[in-house]
Formats: structure tokens, C-alpha cells, sequence
């Protein structure tokens, strides 16, 4: 018997879901990215949508622990699926350890994604809300305390990218902005694919009904048991 399942999903992560048909047989939400910026209302909103949704089988989500925004997050009824990764770079990158290895490599590196560049709000755009609120002067200081210390944009290709040209002019024009170098690497949506169809991987947590989110969850340890968690 087919699980029936409820997706409350990241726009970051919505074109990739798409472009592999993943959301077939499924009920979909796709948040808001403008969410990221206020963690609190984030976690509402997560909250409200679990709520509404306890007649499935079981809730994916597609967040990682995004600013600790899934945690306290309770499910009374139905079992949580969703990435144990920190944010959506390492989903589309496939794991929290690739994503660690490539910041040892460069810690100074700004990722873009399909998703980020469609739905995002990027440091560019950032850079032109700030000189129509504060005038140019104002603006280029506050983008430098942000973003001076980046030194390189990479866009990660993730699979079913339509007019990839297109991605590669917005990083080029960011990149040429902030005087950054530019480079692609290859996306992997294993995880990502494994999460949807609802397969416990052991980059994943699963956190059973009436059970609170908690940190230890979080970081991977259920009940004092980490295969439980990431079964």
C-alpha cells in the first residue's frame, strides 16, 4: 500500500523535485524563501503546516536545521522525514560532510543554486534594496561588513537546470559585482530524491510521532541512539 505522504518543501528546492517528477502522488507546499529570514516564523509556519496535516502517513520536509528553525517542531500523530543537513547547499550538494570538506578547501566561498537564484534574495539584490533605502555610500558599506570577506561564487548544476546559461549570467553578474572569482560544481540530489520518496537514509533523521525536535535529534542522536535516528 502506497504511503500517503505530505511534502512541506523549501522553494530552493522545489525545481529539482519537479524536474525529477518526484512530487508525483504527493501532496506539495513549497514555502516562501523570504521565510529563511526570520527563523521564527519559519518554525510557525512549519508548525501550522504539521498541524493541518495529520491525516497522512508521513510529513517530509526538505529544511535542514536552518538557523535551528525545526527545532521544538512536534508532530502528534504522524513520523517527520527530512535532511540532516545544515541548509539547502548541502542537500543540493548531497551531504553536510561534502559540503564541510569543500569550506575546509575554501571557507571564503558564496554557493548558488538554481533555486537560490530563482527564489533567493541575493547579495546583489541585497546591494540594490540597500542603495534605494539608504543612497550608494551607506549601501556599499553595509554589502562589504556582509559579504567583503567572500572571495569566490560557485554555482552548483543540479539535474533538469533548463537554459543553464541563463544561471551562469546571474553568477557572473554577482561575482563581477563583488570582484569574486567564478566556478561551477556538479549538484548531487541523491539525498534529496531519497527524502521525497520517503527512504530513511543515514543522512536523514526521522523523528517519530509525539516525539519534539530537539537538538540531539538534531545533531543526529534519538534517545541516546544514533542508528535510531538515522536508520
Amino acid at each position: 500500500m502506497q504511503l500517503r505522504i505530505k511534502l512541506i518543501g523549501c522553494q530552493s528546492t522545489m525545481n529539482e523535485i519537479h524536474a525529477q517528477g518526484l512530487n508525483q502522488g504527493m501532496d506539495c507546499e513549497f514555502l516562501d524563501y523570504s521565510y529563511h529570514a526570520r527563523p521564527d516564523m519559519l518554525h510557525a509556519k512549519l508548525q501550522e503546516i504539521i498541524n493541518q496535516s495529520q491525516d497522512y502517513d508521513l510529513i517530509i520536509l526538505t529544511y535542514g536545521r536552518c538557523s535551528n528553525s525545526m527545532l521544538g517542531l512536534l508532530s502528534p500523530r504522524i513520523p517527520l522525514l527530512f535532511p540532516a543537513t545544515h541548509d539547502c547547499i548541502g542537500l543540493m550538494l548531497g551531504s553536510t560532510a561534502r559540503h564541510m570538506e569543500l569550506f575546509k578547501e575554501n571557507s571564503l566561498t558564496y554557493y548558488f543554486s538554481q533555486g537560490w537564484l530563482d527564489y533567493g534574495r541575493t547579495p546583489l539584490a541585497e546591494y540594490c534594496e540597500y542603495e534605494e533605502k539608504y543612497g550608494e555610500k551607506k549601501a556599499r558599506k553595509l554589502i562589504k561588513t556582509l559579504y567583503g570577506s567572500y572571495q569566490k561564487a560557485i554555482f552548483i548544476k543540479t539535474p533538469g537546470i533548463k537554459d543553464l546559461e541563463r544561471y551562469r549570467k546571474k553568477v557572473q553578474e554577482i561575482a563581477d559585482f563583488f570582484g569574486w572569482e567564478v566556478a561551477e560544481i556538479e549538484g548531487d540530489t541523491g539525498l534529496l530524491t531519497s527524502i521525497v520518496k520517503g527512504i530513511k537514509v543515514p543522512e536523514s533523521i526521522y523523528v517519530d510521532a509525539g516525539q519534539v525536535v530537539t537538538l540531539e535529534i538534531l545533531a543526529g542522536i534519538q534517545n541516546g541512539n544514533k542508528d535510531r535516528a538515522r536508520s
